[in-house]
């Protein structure tokens, strides 16, 4: 995995990979503007003796500066974190803060919702996950869920073909001869998808669904969904490898029936499935990657100064391009 100002990216074979929830940063996030804004209002009226303090302080104008040395220590080109520009900047960053502990969060209880796929028991976690963890437990057994039924855990999906990658929480298979709940999920998978059944003829019939899986911790009460998840899970679902964890073991994708969106929050949880068809795959996963790569490829050219030039410009770079190649002098690249 490789981290960049442009996103996250796998290297595999030489190749770069763009990670599925990097291109899905070309949908605005219509949640997550207010959700930054409340954040920093909060953090502001909880601060407000620091920020009658930094009202009254001097910039120290190394605001912005980047120090190279470990985050414990300290040198004079730091910022102060007191005055005005300072605070400003750490308010406004309260978001980010934010992301980076509940993504942290995330990946530990997916860790113990992988390794119970595998060993069928709850291994030893923190508090702060444990809401998530009992939610997760209630999950599995109002549908039912053994560890057998999971036919895939964590495995990261490979498209290298569009140049892109993405690391799923698993598949599992779905039985409806188990619980109601599970009976019902079957039926309005099965009804969306043209097979009108009731839940009461898919226990009789003990139909089963393979989903693909992926979940979500929300620290809220109340349940959101957003169409960018069911563009996930598209990406997911039509990418033809897998590429197991750990290993470079390849093997073809599990065909699936659609996929399951499981969210978590400290209170209880919520199942959805969504629409992760082949249209959604081709009018809006594949548009989302298309638009992001342009974005960070094309975009910046766009709007340069650059881009648009003068022909003597262009005749001066020219007859500099042949003198540097008479003289073996290496050419200074001008491109926007």
């Amino acid at each position: 995995m490789e981290e960049s100002g442009d996103g996250r990216w796998y290297i595999i074979d030489d190749q770069r990979l763009m990670s599925v929830t990097t291109a899905l940063n070309a949908i605005a996030k219509r949640g997550l503007i207010p959700w930054a804004a409340m954040l920093t209002a909060e953090q502001a009226f909880a601060d407000l003796p620091l920020l009658n303090s930094a009202s009254r302080r001097k910039p120290c104008d190394n605001t912005w500066s980047r120090c190279r040395h470990e985050a414990d220590e300290s040198c004079g080109k730091c910022p102060c974190r007191v005055c005005r520009r300072c605070v400003q900047k750490w308010l406004a960053d309260r978001h980010q803060r934010e992301s980076a502990r509940r993504a942290e969060e995330g990946q530990r209880f997916h860790d113990v919702a992988e390794w119970w796929s595998y060993h069928g028991e709850i291994k030893p976690h923190d508090g702060d996950i444990a809401p998530y963890v009992t939610s997760f437990e209630e999950f599995i057994a109002d549908y039912g869920l053994l560890p057998d039924d999971f036919l895939l855990a964590e495995a990261l999906l490979v498209h290298r073909d569009i140049g892109a990658a993405g690391q799923t929480d698993g598949v599992v298979r779905v039985h409806a001869e188990r619980t109601e709940k599970a009976a019902k999920l079957i039926s309005r998978v099965l009804t969306h998808a043209g097979n009108p059944v009731t839940w009461k003829q898919a226990q009789k019939r003990k139909l089963t669904i393979d989903s693909l899986l992926d979940y979500k911790t929300r620290e809220a009460d109340d349940p959101q969904f957003y169409p960018e998840n069911a563009l996930q899970l598209a990406g997911y679902r039509h990418f033809p490898v897998i590429r197991m964890k750990n290993s470079d073991v390849e093997v073809p994708m599990i065909r699936t029936d659609g996929g399951i969106i499981v969210q978590l929050r400290p209170e209880g949880y919520a199942v959805r499935p969504v629409v992760c068809n082949q249209g959604t795959y081709e009018r809006g996963f594949l548009n989302a990657l298309d638009l992001y790569r342009w974005l960070i490829e094309d975009g910046p050219a766009a709007i340069s100064s650059r881009t648009f030039v003068l022909p003597e410009t262009l005749a001066a770079r020219a007859r500099k391009a042949a003198k540097d190649q008479a003289t073996g002098s290496p050419t200074t690249s001008t491109a926007a």
